[in-house]
């Protein structure tokens, strides 16, 4: 007979890191063990986890395909910590394997295959983007100093390759289930109509941890947390403060707010303050789209 069982997901160790592997943690209903693989669960007919790692995108698309489970994920993970705080629980892999098999069905969503494949193809896309984004700002450095080997026309058809590539990310994000309703509704909110960068950091950043920790988890506190921040993401972030700020000055869309800050701030804080306002519209488009459907 087909069993439910409620998953409180862990990333899968890095091995050239030499982490302690890393299991997941499922209860069943009566008893709670730890897996390596969610595929480890033969018996599943549902399963409902707490998060979704890209890491876990395979296991998860070997359920749906091969084996016709059915896989739900957690809507929004604060109702998990609300729940915690409750029932007065400390916080622990095991209690909240626990927890979840007590939060309503509704606050769950289905995961499809689909779904997953999207992202999966949208992840070496990205890595394809920052690699031109990259070189392109290194090529441009060496003509500045005067070592021009027809950089120019390399950087063109980087150019063009980038463009093409910013078209299908922007298209895969906007296309997906709740990522594209906080993609639209942030651009919305800063006044643009579509950004790669933004695209990028919808789909990446964990948009659930409140404000103050997303501030953390890229740097935008004093001191950058010294040092340990998601350097990639921060990239992405100051990338698009850059970009809004020269829309802002070549008077192009942008909301009353963006025009408002770099009007009145120098370049460096200015760019400063667009990362934290970006960063307060992708919070509150994700809370926009997550709370309604969780039933708040």
């Amino acid at each position: 007979m087909a069993k439910i069982y409620y998953v409180d997901t862990a990333i899968p160790a890095d091995r050239k890191k030499r982490r302690k592997h890393k299991t997941h943690v499922v209860f069943d209903g009566s008893k709670v063990f730890r897996v390596g693989k969610l595929t480890e669960l033969e018996d599943a007919g549902e399963i409902y986890v707490d998060a979704l790692f890209p890491e876990l995108y395979d296991e998860v698309l070997e359920l749906l395909r091969r084996r016709g489970v059915r896989a739900y994920l957690l809507k929004d993970p604060i109702k998990l910590k609300k729940l915690r705080m409750e029932k007065n629980m400390k916080k622990s892999d095991e209690n909240d394997a626990m927890l979840l098999s007590r939060i309503p069905r509704e606050v769950f969503r289905p995961l499809t295959a689909e779904e997953l494949e999207l992202k999966t193809k949208i992840e070496p896309l990205i890595r394809k983007y920052r690699w031109i984004v990259r070189w392109k700002k290194i090529l441009k450095r060496f003509i500045r100093r005067g070592f021009n080997y027809n950089f120019e026309e390399v950087i063109r058809l980087m150019e063009a390759d980038r463009m093409r590539i910013s078209r299908e990310i922007i298209k895969r994000v906007a296309s997906l289930p709740i990522y594209g309703d906080i993609y639209k509704k942030a651009c919305e909110i800063l006044g643009v109509n579509s950004s790669t960068e933004l695209a990028i950091l919808v789909l990446k950043l964990p948009l659930h941890l409140p404000l103050v920790r997303l501030k953390g988890f890229l740097g935008l506190i004093p001191g950058k947390n010294e040092g340990r921040y998601n350097h990639k993401l921060k990239e992405h972030i100051t990338n698009f403060a850059a970009a809004l700020r020269i829309c802002a000055k070549r008077g192009t869309n942008v909301s009353n707010e963006v025009l408002g800050i770099v009007n009145r701030l120098p370049k460096r804080q200015a760019i400063i303050r667009l990362e934290l306002l970006i960063l307060k519209a992708l919070r509150t488009a994700y809370l926009m789209a997550v709370k309604p459907l969780a039933g708040e």
